[in-house]
């Protein structure tokens, strides 16, 4: 009896040390808002189409997973699948892709790096999203225009087919290099790399995104962002120029943003302002965006945001949103 239940323990403990080996989380969040916009003609990422009141979502409402595998030897393993979807409706985000959010599996070294096959973010993603008050969510944000009219193959922030390395950080500085193979469809291969650094209250960033080969060959873009926090508030200043268009007629295409997010009470003001300048005159378009994110406790918040579009030629366009925010 007592060699039994000497055996129960051992088996026990082993058994508790390979559960601490893998773990797989499951995460998510929800957001929705009340929005509105004038209807005016000039872009306004985020807002509404039309007049009408609208039931929406600013950042995109999630479901996911995730997990780690400690292979031993400083070696592991990790995948991520997420699936992004509508709250208001049910309906998929994009009917095309399940996992639209990410969908890769990973190989880690602890002392050099990762490497990493599927659907996940492009290097040059990084710099821009990380330098938006907004986070690229919302009547506010700069979306898109960010990358000053480029899109990749996919039309999107994302690449599929890809095949990424992401170095680990050496004193704040990391490095990430990605090929996004077109397969069989003729688009050509997208290649990107960026390259960060983050140390106290300084962050700084280069990223670069180009086809190579295809029917896309020669558009790209190169982006840069600059950061300091000051304590009150963390000031991001950002700028990307671009090759956009038909490959028989590449023009350039450049915007510069600068944003502020501070620390008041209980939350954050966001404020930023960009401008987009494509080749030609009359074309211009610019953005102001002011928001205020209220938290409730570590995972639920309130946000009340606005963004003013303008446009060479168009009619202003101004919109706000008011909203909720679970994460989990």
């Amino acid at each position: 009896m007592k060699k039994s239940i000497v055996a129960l323990a051992v088996l026990g403990a082993f058994a508790g040390v390979a559960s601490a080996q893998s773990s797989v989380t499951i995460y998510g969040l929800l957001d929705m808002s009340v929005a509105k916009s004038n209807g005016g003609t000039a872009p306004n990422a985020g807002a509404p189409a039309g007049k009408a009141w609208t039931v929406q979502q600013s950042a995109g409402s999630r479901l996911g997973f995730r997990g780690n595998e400690d292979l031993g030897g400083g070696l592991s393993a990790q995948f991520q699948i997420e699936h992004r979807f509508n709250p208001d409706t049910g309906a998929q985000g994009n009917p095309a892709a399940f996992w639209q959010g990410r969908s890769y599996v990973q190989l880690t070294s602890a002392g050099t790096g990762s490497v990493y096959l599927g659907r996940d973010y492009s290097p040059a993603f990084w710099p821009a999203v990380k330098s938006d008050p907004f986070g690229w969510d919302g009547v506010g944000q700069i979306g898109a225009n960010a990358w000053a009219g480029y899109r990749n193959a996919d039309g999107d922030v994302r690449t599929q087919n890809t095949v990424g390395v992401k170095s680990a950080n050496f004193g704040g500085l990391t490095v990430q290099a990605a090929v996004a193979l077109s397969e069989t469809s003729g688009a050509g291969r997208n290649n990107g790399f960026n390259v960060e650094y983050s140390g106290g209250p300084l962050y700084a960033a280069l990223g670069y995104e180009k086809y190579s080969k295809g029917a896309n060959d020669g558009r790209g873009v190169t982006n840069f962002a600059l950061h300091y926090d000051l304590g009150v508030a963390k000031v991001m200043g950002y700028y990307a120029s671009a090759k956009i268009g038909p490959i028989a007629a590449l023009t350039s295409s450049k915007m510069f943003s600068i944003g502020v997010l501070a620390p008041v009470g209980p939350g954050n003001v966001k404020a930023q302002y960009f401008r987009v300048d494509p080749a030609g005159a009359n074309n211009n378009n610019s953005k102001l965006g002011l928001g205020y994110d209220y938290a409730l406790s570590k995972r639920t918040g309130l946000y009340a945001d606005l963004g003013m579009g303008k446009g060479d030629g168009k009619t202003s366009n101004t919109a706000y949103a008011f909203g909720v925010k679970h994460t989990f």
